[in-house]
C-alpha cells in the first residue's frame, strides 16, 4: 500500500496571524480613498512563499503572513472577465476568513475573528459584524462577517466573507445532499448568509453600492447559492450585475439549475479532483459562475489492484502473508482526471445515485465524521489512527479476535489450511474480492467484523492501551461503521467483477486500491496553500511576472509534498473502512500464524 498511516488523518494547521508592524500607520493608509495599491498582509497558511522552506512541515507558516496588493480601483472595472490582482486579493481574504479550532474561539465578541478583522481593517471596511463565529454551532450553520466601506467614486463596497475551513459541525451538512433540488446543506446555509445581507443593507441603508463576496471549498459553495440568489433578485438590491464581484475557489458543485452568471468566478486548479467529482453533474449539481481554470490538470496517479491468485487459495494464503508479501498489482500510470472521469461512470452505473447516497450512506458517513469534526485538530488524527493501528487499535483487536475464533472454533484437529477454508468470514471475503458475494454473506460477515471488533473495557485489558476514543464515541463507531460498510458493498462487489472480467479472475478492486492509493495526488489540486502562488504567478505588468513569487513551474515541481485538507481525512475514512472489510482482517489474522 503506497498509503502510509501517518498520512491518513492530518489536516492543514492553520494559524494565528501576528500583529500589524506599525498598525496605526497601515490602517490610516488603507483608510485613504487614494486608487494607489497598497499592500494588505494576510495570514498564510502551511505553505510559505520562500523557495528555501519548500512544504517541510503543516507547522512551517504557524504565524507566517502573505502579501497581495489593494486599490479601490479594483472595482472600477465591471465584475466579469479575469481581474489578476482583485482574484489573488479575494483568495487571500478567503484564507483570512479561516477559523482555527487550535486558536480556542475568542471571548471578545467585538471582534471574533481577529485574522479577518485584521485584514477588512487594512483595506478600510467598518462596521464589521459576525454571525456564528464565538459559538458551538448547529451542523447547518455558517460563520459569516460583513462589513462596508466608502470608495473613492462615493459608492459603498459591502463585503461578505464566510468562514472557509475548520467549522466544526458545519461541516457535516456536507453530506446532507437531499434528494433534488440544489444541495440541501449548503443551500441552508446559502440562506442564512442571505438573510443576514439583507439584514445588514437594510440597517445601513444603502442605496448606491458594490458587492464582494468569496469563499473557499465548502465556503464556496455556500457563496456561489448566496451569489445565485442574488443575482436573481438582484433587481430588488439596487446594484447592477457589473457591480456583484463574486470568487470561489475550489467550490464543489451546489445548484440543481445550471448557470453562467458573468459575475461569479469559478475558480478550480484542474487537478482539483476529488472535490470536482464529490458532488457530480450526473447527480444533478452545477457550480453558477464561469469556470476559470488556473492549472492544467496534470497529475497522474498510480493504477493499482489486489492479487488474490494467492489469497482466495486457503492453501496459499498463509504462507504468502507470513512472508510479508505484497498483494497489490500495479497496472500503470494515467491521467488524474481520466482516472476519476472513469469511476464516476463506474460507481454512478453501480448504483451510487444521489437517492442512494443521502438515504444509505449520508447517515452512517455523517455519524462517523461527527466524532471526528468534534475533536480539535491535534487530535483528529487521534480517531482515525485508532480505526486503522494494527497494534494498539481497532484493527488489531479485530485481528486478534478473528484469529482466536479460527484457531478455537469447531474445526479442532484441522490443519491451518483446512479452518482457513471452512472459516464463513474468510469464505466472505473470497466472495466479496470475487465478486460473487450476496447480501447474506455481507450480513454475515459485518455480525462476525462487529464481534471481534470487541468491547471497549477489552483494548485497555487485552493490548494494554486506552483507546483514543471514548466509551460513547466507540460505541457509535461499533454501530455505524459496519452500517457504512453495508452501504458501501455493492461498489465493492461491483468493483471486483468488473476488475476480474476487464484483468481476469486474479486480480480484485481496482477502482478502490487506486483511490486509495491516490489519495494524496486526488486532493492536491485543492490544498490551500498550493492556490495562491498560482493565483500570484499569473498576475503580470506589462510583460513581467510580479516579482517575488514563485510561477506555476515551481509549484508543479513542489506540489507533491505538501500537507492535505480534510477531505483527504473524510476520503481516508471511507477507504479504511472499505480496506478493513477487504483485506485488514484477513491479513492479520492470518499472520498471527507465525506465532503457533
Amino acid at each position: 500500500m503506497r498509503l502510509s498511516n501517518s498520512a491518513i488523518g492530518k489536516t492543514v494547521l492553520f494559524g494565528v496571524v501576528v500583529g500589524l508592524i506599525l498598525n496605526g500607520l497601515v490602517v490610516d493608509h488603507a483608510r485613504a480613498t487614494s486608487v494607489d495599491e497598497i499592500t494588505i498582509t494576510y495570514p498564510y497558511y502551511g505553505f510559505v512563499e520562500d523557495p528555501e522552506k519548500p512544504w517541510g512541515s503543516v507547522y512551517d507558516a504557524l504565524d507566517e503572513t502573505g502579501e497581495v496588493q489593494y486599490s479601490d480601483a479594483f472595482f472600477d472595472e465591471p465584475s466579469a472577465g479575469e481581474h489578476a490582482k482583485l482574484r489573488a486579493l479575494s483568495y487571500a481574504l478567503a484564507l483570512a476568513g479561516y477559523e482555527n479550532q487550535a486558536d480556542g474561539y475568542p471571548a471578545n465578541i467585538s471582534n471574533p475573528n481577529p485574522k479577518l478583522y485584521n485584514m477588512l481593517t487594512q483595506m478600510g471596511f467598518l462596521d464589521l459584524e459576525s454571525w456564528d463565529i464565538t459559538s458551538e454551532e448547529n451542523g447547518h450553520s455558517m460563520g459569516t462577517t460583513i462589513g462596508h466601506k466608502t470608495l473613492q467614486d462615493g459608492q459603498e463596497l459591502v463585503v461578505v466573507a464566510p468562514r472557509n475551513y475548520n467549522y466544526m459541525t458545519e461541516w457535516l451538512s456536507n453530506f446532507n445532499v437531499g434528494t433534488s433540488g440544489d444541495h440541501a446543506g449548503f443551500s441552508e446555509s446559502a440562506r442564512l448568509i442571505v438573510d443576514r445581507f439583507n439584514q445588514y443593507v437594510s440597517a445601513h441603508n444603502f442605496e448606491n453600492y458594490k458587492v464582494w463576496a468569496v469563499g473557499y471549498s465548502r465556503g464556496g459553495a455556500v457563496v456561489d447559492l448566496f451569489a445565485k440568489s442574488i443575482n436573481a433578485n438582484i433587481i430588488d438590491y439596487g446594484f447592477e450585475p457589473d457591480d456583484f464581484y463574486v470568487y470561489t475557489f475550489g467550490a464543489p458543485k451546489a445548484s440543481a439549475v445550471e448557470t453562467k452568471y458573468a459575475n461569479i468566478h469559478d475558480v478550480k486548479d484542474g487537478n482539483d479532483l476529488l472535490l470536482g467529482y464529490l458532488f457530480p453533474e450526473v447527480w444533478g449539481f452545477y457550480n453558477t459562475g464561469v469556470y476559470e481554470e488556473i492549472h492544467p490538470a496534470d497529475a497522474e496517479i498510480a493504477t493499482v489492484m489486489i492479487d488474490i491468485s494467492d489469497l482466495a487459495d486457503s492453501g496459499r494464503a498463509p504462507n504468502l502473508l507470513m512472508e510479508n508479501k505484497g498483494v497489490t498489482q500495479d497496472v500503470g500510470t494515467m491521467n488524474g482526471r481520466d482516472f476519476m472521469d472513469e469511476w464516476l461512470q463506474f460507481v454512478t452505473g453501480s448504483g451510487l445515485t444521489r437517492e442512494y447516497f443521502d438515504t444509505e450512506v449520508k447517515p452512517p458517513l455523517s455519524a462517523l465524521m461527527k466524532l471526528y469534526q468534534l475533536r480539535t485538530l491535534d487530535k483528529q488524527s487521534e480517531f482515525t489512527s485508532f480505526l486503522t493501528d494494527t497494534d494498539k487499535g481497532m484493527a488489531a483487536m479485530m485481528a486478534g479476535n478473528a484469529f482466536a475464533d479460527l484457531m478455537t472454533g469447531p474445526y479442532s484437529g484441522a490443519t491451518l489450511e483446512e479452518r482457513l477454508a471452512n472459516f464463513p468470514p474468510y469464505q466472505d471475503l473470497v466472495k466479496i474480492m470475487k465478486g460473487t458475494a450476496m447480501a447474506a454473506d455481507i450480513d454475515e460477515l459485518l455480525s462476525y467484523l462487529t464481534g471481534y471488533m470487541g468491547v471497549y473495557g477489552d483494548y485497555e485489558s487485552r493490548l494494554g492501551v486506552t483507546p483514543k476514543v471514548s466509551a460513547e464515541e466507540f460505541a457509535v463507531i461499533k454501530t455505524e461503521l459496519p452500517k457504512l460498510v453495508k452501504a458501501l458493498s455493492p461498489i465493492l462487489i461491483a468493483d471486483a467483477m468488473y476488475t476480474q472480467a476487464t484483468y481476469g479472475e486474479n486480480y480484485s478492486l481496482y477502482y478502490t486500491y487506486s483511490l486509495v492509493s491516490n489519495a494524496e495526488n486526488l486532493v492536491i489540486g485543492h490544498i490551500p496553500e498550493s492556490i495562491m502562488p498560482i493565483l500570484k504567478s499569473l498576475i503580470v505588468d506589462g510583460d513581467e511576472w510580479v516579482p517575488g513569487v514563485p510561477n506555476t513551474g515551481y509549484m508543479s515541481a513542489n506540489r507533491e509534498s505538501g500537507c492535505l485538507v480534510a477531505v483527504y481525512d473524510v476520503w481516508a475514512i471511507m477507504s479504511v473502512t472499505l480496506l478493513l472489510v477487504a483485506t485488514t482482517a484477513l491479513i492479520f489474522m492470518v499472520r498471527k500464524t507465525d506465532t503457533v
